[in-house]
């Protein structure tokens, strides 16, 4: 089921590029509004119980909802949640739709708008302008292909539907929390996202070694691996870059790289079916 499920997905995300309005997180900014209403007096829900039923609730809500049921109906409604679940959770848009404008603006020279472009598209704060763009431009998709695909897959495997929720949904409460200022739980996030990733980031670094240059990227990133407080997002750039081929203080030889990073996306996405079929029996949903 496992293994089906994620086919499914992949190929409408891939192959179709079916789907992507889909996902909104409207009824999530509700939910949130209306605990906010509800429990923003009480002490708890300004500190991790505030993060825990906010997190968790819509995960309950599922498994209930799934659990009401058995036998065959049971099982063939965990598959079409599995689906819709895993199918609302990645993304939101495939990488070469989110960074097109980034790429239209570098291919006319138009390096301030990719600069902008850049930002918009991607998590990390502070990027560099001017000669470093392209390198973090390859940081940035590297980082983006864990947090909309890889690190919800492996969180997929594990825990079913429910799994692929939280995770997206953390990381969706962490965008929400830096838009909207929530300062409360704006400093608890990062911990919780660094727990989160811990394990998936380090299984996507060891994929990417595997689809790239092994020997420059091992030798690069080995001392990170067992690190529990090593930048989960910089492990991945970084072991991406070295799994490109690329010698620390090489300098980009401009959107190919980028290109390339694509393209170590999609060959790890090939591996990680493999990782899912293996995985899968250890499933514990």
């Amino acid at each position: 089921m496992t293994l089906i499920s994620v086919l499914i997905v992949l190929a409408l995300e891939y192959y179709f590029c079916w789907g992507a309005e889909y996902r909104q997180f409207n009824w999530f900014l509700a939910l949130q509004q209306k605990l906010d209403d509800l429990f923003s007096d009480q002490d708890f829900f300004q500190g991790w119980g505030g993060v825990a039923m906010i997190l968790l609730l819509p995960v309950v809500l599922l498994w209930l909802f799934i659990s009401a049921f058995s036998g065959p109906v049971y099982w063939l409604l965990l598959f079409v949640t599995s689906v819709a679940v895993l199918f609302l959770s990645i993304g939101p848009n495939p990488l070469l739709r989110s960074f097109e404008s980034f790429f239209n603006a570098m291919e006319r020279g138009d390096q301030e708008a990719g600069y902008l472009a850049l930002q918009q598209e991607s998590q990390s704060d502070n990027l560099p302008e001017s000669d470093d763009l392209i390198r973090n431009a390859t940081r940035a998709i590297l980082v983006e292909s864990q947090i909309r695909y890889f690190g919800v897959l492996i969180w997929f495997v594990f825990f079913g539907p429910f799994g692929a929720l939280f995770y997206r949904l953390a990381h969706q409460y962490n965008s929400d929390c830096q838009k909207n200022a929530r300062e409360d739980h704006l400093t608890l996030m990062p911990v919780l996202l660094h727990w989160l990733d811990w394990i998936p980031a380090r299984i996507t670094s060891f994929l990417f070694l595997l689809t790239g240059d092994f020997v420059n990227g091992f030798y690069r990133v080995k001392d990170y691996f067992v690190d529990l407080s090593a930048n989960n997002g910089q492990i991945i750039s970084e072991t991406g870059i070295a799994a490109l081929g690329i010698d620390l203080g090489m300098k980009s030889e401009g959107l190919q790289e980028n290109y390339d990073s694509l393209s170590l996306i999609k060959r790890t996405t090939i591996i990680y079916l493999v990782v899912v079929a293996v995985l899968s029996p250890l499933a514990i949903w």
